[in-house]
Parts: structure tokens; sequence; C-alpha cells
């Protein structure tokens, strides 16, 4: 499949923020814009210009070398970001 071809999520987003109006509505979260919950330009980036290479997400070798030498478990972040956003009311 050609980058042409390639599914963006930025591109299925447009458009939707009354269907994330409607969200926030339903489930009694925080008033938030769409575009303040996630940068989807970010998702595309990411699945379809690193997905290949994924060698770019995982080394902390550069980090290390600088002096950066703490480590979080990266499923175990993202779990935890999403767990406060939900105990925040940002997501449902």
């Amino acid at each position: 499949m050609g980058k042409e071809n390639r599914f963006k999520v930025s591109e299925a987003m447009v458009g939707k923020e009354a269907v994330w109006a409607e969200i926030v509505k339903e489930n009694g979260l925080i008033e938030t814009q769409l575009c303040d919950v996630a940068n989807w330009w970010l998702v595309d980036t990411v699945v379809n210009e690193h997905g290949a290479n994924w060698k770019l997400f995982d080394s902390m070798n550069k980090s290390k070398e600088h002096g950066f030498l703490g480590f979080r478990n990266t499923l175990k972040s993202f779990k935890a970001w999403i767990d406060k956003m939900k105990a925040c009311k940002i997501v449902p």
C-alpha cells in the first residue's frame, strides 16, 4: 500500500467535533474540544511514517548519554495517563 492510500486518523477525525461534544455530554465529562484531547497528526506520523521503523521509539541510548537515567515502562505509562484522564473526567 502506497503512502497515498494509507488511512489517516487526522482525515477521519475532521468534522467529528459534534460527535465528541455528544460523548462529553452523555458521559458527564469536563467540557473539552476534540482538538484538546488528542493530536491526530501525531498518531498518523507515528503509525504511518515510522511504523516500519520502531527502533526510533525503543532506544533510550541518546537520552542516557545526556544524563536522563530514569525509566518508565511505556505500556504502564500509557495506562496510567489514560486512567488519570478518566479520573479527571476528560475521557470516558
